[in-house]
């Protein structure tokens, strides 16, 4: 919750063009005012917080992945109120129709009307054109330009948007997460893949054509395992849980997940210890490297695999540490968290809820001027 001081401090707009504009957001039904509580009564009126009306709008977040997915709906303060399962689809029109039945779906059990969702926002692994609505390649669902957006419109009646699964992570930490206080900060993704996106300045940074962010295609060993994007030795091929339950199973190790894998390192399996520091080491190497180059105040890791608190975070952190240099080591904030389920789609729905405070508040607020203080 912020003031409208405190508005008028970060945006740099005068305060009487913020008082305008946020008068005309609580007639809208978008933002609530919320007294100060002040342990000590001062001169003049009291604070009063502004926050979303959570109950204003809400959006449909959906992970495409090749394994079943969640759709989610999600209210204006990122909550999530309804979920369902969907199944794996690589036929981008069939996942259309799946989504606009699970958006039914959701509605009918959660009692929202039609009239307050908003659009809809789907994330999907690999290279995205997302001013155009548009997957150019993604090599998990073997899609080529897919106009995905413009498909699930087509399907549901709503407005869609489409991201890279490691940008929705980001926004969804932006709009939503750990890192609403924070200008410049990295996430990424510890998932089969490794993901990861930027905020520098409080923004998002793309790069020159939206390709900013694959540090799980570092080249750590050019004689290293062949990955799938064709080039040999990359982080993804030593730090991805895909990767490593790959080298177990090689190994001969009996597990289904790298949880599975992190208890067999801890009861002493020896190979089992050596995959994870391993994998550990790549990762921590390959994010030493980006907090020297993009110095961020803040290095969050989305744990989406499971991996919890073990070797391989322990060796991650530990890398890290010993990898950069000592100004750094005191000013980064390095975080894990590990995530619920839903936390993908949830990232996938900020995806639309940044859209919609981009686009359609600006265009509803009428006679604002916005004039530099």
């Amino acid at each position: 919750m912020l003031s409208r001081s405190d508005l008028a401090a970060l945006t740099g707009i005068s305060r009487s063009a913020i008082t305008e504009i946020t008068q005309n957001l609580l007639d809208m039904g978008l933002l609530q005012e919320f007294p100060v509580i002040q342990e000590k009564q001062g001169r003049g009126r009291p604070a009063v917080s502004l926050r979303f009306s959570a109950s204003h709008g809400y959006f449909i977040g959906v992970s495409v992945t090749d394994t079943p997915s969640l759709v989610i709906l999600a209210d204006m303060q990122g909550n999530v109120v309804g979920e369902c399962e969907i199944p794996p689809s690589d036929a981008p029109q069939k996942l259309a129709t799946t989504i606009r039945q699970a958006m039914n779906d959701l509605l009918r059990r959660t009692g929202v009307p039609r009239s307050r969702l908003l659009s809809i926002g789907i994330a999907v692994t690999g290279v995205v054109d997302e001013n155009n609505g548009v997957c150019r390649y993604s090599a998990a669902l073997n899609w080529r330009d897919v106009p995905i957006a413009e498909l699930v419109k087509k399907a549901t009646g709503a407005e869609a948007y489409v991201g890279n699964d490691a940008n929705a992570v980001a926004i969804g930490e932006k709009l939503f997460g750990r890192a609403r206080d924070l200008r410049h900060f990295s996430s990424l993704i510890l998932g089969g893949n490794i993901g990861c996106a930027h905020y520098i300045e409080g923004n998002l940074y793309r790069g020159y054509d939206g390709g900013a962010g694959e540090i799980g295609h570092v080249t750590l060993d050019v004689n290293g395992p062949r990955c799938r994007c064709g080039k040999n030795g990359c982080l993804d091929m030593y730090a991805g849980g895909t990767a490593m339950l790959g080298l177990a199973k090689a190994a001969g190790l009996d597990c289904q997940t790298v949880h599975d894998l992190e208890g067999l390192a801890t009861v002493g399996n020896a190979k089992a210890m050596s995959i994870l520091r391993n994998g550990g080491q790549a990762l921590g190497l390959a994010v030493a490297s980006l907090i020297q180059i993009n110095n961020p105040k803040c290095v969050l890791f989305a744990d989406v695999e499971g991996f919890g608190k073990g070797i391989f975070q322990a060796t991650t952190r530990q890398v890290i540490e010993n990898n950069i240099l000592p100004r750094f080591l005191a000013s980064t904030e390095i975080v894990f968290h590990q995530v619920e389920r839903s936390f993908l789609a949830r990232a996938a729905a900020s995806v639309a809820a940044q859209q919609y405070l981009r686009t359609g508040i600006v265009s509803r607020v009428n006679g604002s001027t916005l004039q530099k203080s």
